[in-house]
């Protein structure tokens, strides 16, 4: 579950619509390779962290999210409404965060149907053409969807290429000199 706070005073009330307990994910709309994703364990800490945001830029948008402990998170490459690439990124030892460029050393995954299907509706209910879909697996991933984290408008291929062994930046030149 992911609520906007989009002003400083509705965020303890965007915290009691995520209808869960701390530690919470609080995630600035700017941020980038695990920048911008922060742990948050207290009341008091969303509200510091908030004011200070909001501090340094007035408009600020902030995602605040459940908090799921996992193991890994998956990122999915869907390029004009098909899957390309997945891989599987283990969380940073230490860490809350998965992302390659903060450590983390991805692996291929085989997804299953229900993980494609609801990976090229996240990706085509933001107008997405080439994305990124990050989400964590449910416990029974052939039955129950995943728990989406976010759809990235602009993927990068760090990390993926090594996992599947693609050559992604090719794949999407390739897609585009067709025509497709």
């Amino acid at each position: 579950v992911t609520h906007l706070i989009n002003d400083p005073d509705n965020s303890e009330q965007a915290f009691e619509n995520l209808n869960t307990q701390y530690p919470v994910i609080l995630k600035t709309l700017r941020g980038s390779k695990g920048v911008g994703v922060l742990f948050v364990d207290s009341p008091k800490g969303l509200d510091s962290i908030v004011q200070l945001i909001h501090k340094q830029d007035e408009d600020a948008d902030l995602l605040i999210q459940e908090y799921i402990k996992t193991e890994y998170d998956v990122r999915v490459h869907i390029l004009g409404g098909k899957f390309l690439a997945a891989m599987k990124r283990p969380v940073i030892e230490g860490d809350f965060r998965s992302n390659v460029s903060q450590g983390s050393e991805p692996e291929k995954i085989k997804l299953t149907e229900l993980e494609i299907e609801e990976c090229l509706k996240a990706s085509k209910a933001v107008g997405g053409y080439w994305t990124a879909v990050d989400y964590i697996p449910s416990k029974d991933r052939e039955k129950e969807p995943p728990y989406f984290l976010e759809v990235n408008s602009s993927p990068g291929t760090e990390g993926i290429e090594d996992a599947t062994k693609m050559n992604i930046a090719k794949e999407v030149i390739t897609h585009f000199a067709n025509g497709e």
